[in-house]
């Protein structure tokens, strides 16, 4: 399926990754980013603007033209011709089934050049030249182009399809020479000046297209997070349009760098055009559990779930008078030797998000072991059962992750030294688990994983939010590269200060 969209400019375009009922495939889609009206608009216009910038000023090819005029056949040329300044008063952006159409109109430019002529008649036994300058001013244009976005191999292609331009008035003001000829000069170089203004503007189109497509191909298909894992965020289908929203899809699922595995089947679809309307931000980048629950698949496959804690605060907690009251066979048979704990996940942890937030459930296995001089030895197993709130978070580009520990509940798996109150072990399991585990689980979540957002693009005011099945980041964008630094001009209007010569 490829959708029509009509665009006046490119320049660069920040790719989000976007999820919908209709056309993206619900077992690969985990991520969507939703351009709002109000982003779209400010896209529009840092993309108009930017090319204006860039091209200005705008070298023009040298015009010669012969032509009759009263006093015979004059010969003309206008050379260093340059367009020195431009003014967009009103660009717009309009969203159809299966179009945009963003439109500049009424620009107005400024244009330089230098004429001489030549004129011969035989009535003069000589050749009469003379020449000078002028300035141009163009009023009433407007300009447009038709390109095609597809997605096409886990990125976007721009194909340009059409673009148009027109010039409604030239106002050329000559200055120097044989102010009798003024007139005849403006009336024979009117329409070369127009088609010269009208090409250019149409070849830049072309260029900048090439250009964005070019960007855009280049684009990764997967970011890596660290040595076991990277994100998918190849792009599953063409742009999604709505009657005021743009998304497009993108994979989200966590991949193993060691080995391939089985992503987990997301349990419900996210529906185009989630926007945080309320915040009137400009995109809303919606994250799947699908997604944090396919990492927490990749991990858990890895073994990297797996820890050993020979050491904690308390460090009597880890020999076994510790426990000679609670457990006295232990001490019996191993009397005042350290222990070592074995904490192992034995399932990959689920991540549930709804509007109250996180939670994540995990089940692991704690194997105690007891320091011999023949080795560690395991006497027994507790299987582990535990809940935890967890808070998202964004740095930067990157999506972080908090948790804390909330329940827990102990079960006796097996024991070689006969059974014991499992309940007493609470307390010291639960102590492990704030003072070691989760802090480690912490320092890594607070890494998270980037956002797939091209450099250019950074993200402002962003606020966390939960819905049933995701999180939502409503945030404004800032394009931070090129010309454009600052942006405060109202949306609808755009206007290029201190380009006149």
């Amino acid at each position: 399926m490829m959708k029509k969209i009509h665009f006046l400019f490119f320049d660069r375009l920040f790719i989000g990754c976007l999820i919908k009922t209709s056309g993206c495939p619900e077992e690969v889609a985990g991520i969507l980013v939703t351009l709002s009206e109000v982003g779209i608009t400010y896209v529009k216009e840092v993309l108009v603007n930017q090319i204006l910038t860039d091209i200005i000023p705008l070298a023009l090819p040298d015009i010669h033209l012969q032509v009759k005029a009263p006093v015979g056949l004059v010969d003309t040329t206008i050379t260093r011709l340059e367009l020195s300044g431009a003014n967009v008063s009103h660009s717009d952006v309009k969203l159809g089934k299966t179009a945009i159409t963003v439109s500049a109109e009424n620009i107005k430019a400024k244009i330089h050049f230098h004429w001489v002529y030549q004129y011969t008649s035989s009535y003069i036994p000589f050749p009469v030249t003379d020449g000078g300058w002028a300035d141009v001013e163009v009023t009433g244009m407007q300009a447009g182009a038709t390109v095609m976005l597809q997605a096409q191999n886990g990125t976007l292609r721009v194909i340009l399809l059409e673009h148009t331009t027109s010039i409604q008035n030239l106002d050329i003001q000559l200055h120097g020479g044989a102010s009798w000829l003024y007139q005849w000069f403006v009336y024979a170089f009117d329409d070369e000046i127009r088609a010269e203004i009208e090409s250019a503007i149409l070849t830049t189109i072309d260029t900048w297209a090439g250009k964005l497509d070019a960007l855009l191909m280049e684009l990764p298909r997967s970011l890596p997070i660290d040595d076991t894992s990277a994100i998918d965020v190849a792009l599953v289908e063409d742009p999604f349009l709505g009657p005021n929203f743009l998304t497009v899809c993108a994979n989200g699922e966590f991949v193993s760098l060691k080995k391939p595995t089985v992503p987990p089947q997301p349990g419900h679809s996210l529906h185009p055009g989630i926007i945080c309307s309320e915040l009137e931000k400009m995109v809303t980048i919606a994250i799947s559990d699908y997604v944090v629950n396919s990492a927490a698949k990749v991990y858990f496959e890895a073994g990297v779930l797996d820890w050993l804690v020979d050491e904690l605060p308390q460090e009597s907690i880890l020999n076994t008078a510790f426990w000679k009251w609670i457990i006295p066979q232990l001490y019996k048979k191993y009397p005042n030797d350290d222990m070592v704990l074995h904490l192992s996940a034995s399932a990959a942890p689920q991540v549930e998000l709804t509007k109250d937030g996180a939670k994540a459930l995990a089940v692991a296995d704690v194997t105690v072991l007891v320091k011999t001089g023949n080795g560690s030895v395991p006497v027994a197993c507790l299987s582990m059962t535990l809940s935890m709130d967890a808070i998202a978070g964004l740095d930067g580009i990157n999506v972080t992750g908090e948790v804390t520990l909330n329940d827990l509940t102990l079960q006796l798996k097996w024991s070689d030294i006969g059974t014991f109150p499992v309940k007493l072990l609470q307390p010291m399991v639960r102590t492990v688990l704030s003072k070691v585990i989760i802090p480690i689980l912490n320092i890594n979540m607070k890494r998270g994983f980037p956002l797939p957002v091209i450099p250019a693009i950074d993200l402002q005011d962003a606020d966390v939010r939960y819905d049933d099945g995701c999180i939502l980041i409503c945030s404004n964008v800032y394009y931070k590269n090129g010309y454009i630094k600052t942006f405060t001009l109202p949306l609808g209007k755009l206007y290029l200060q201190n380009v006149f010569s």
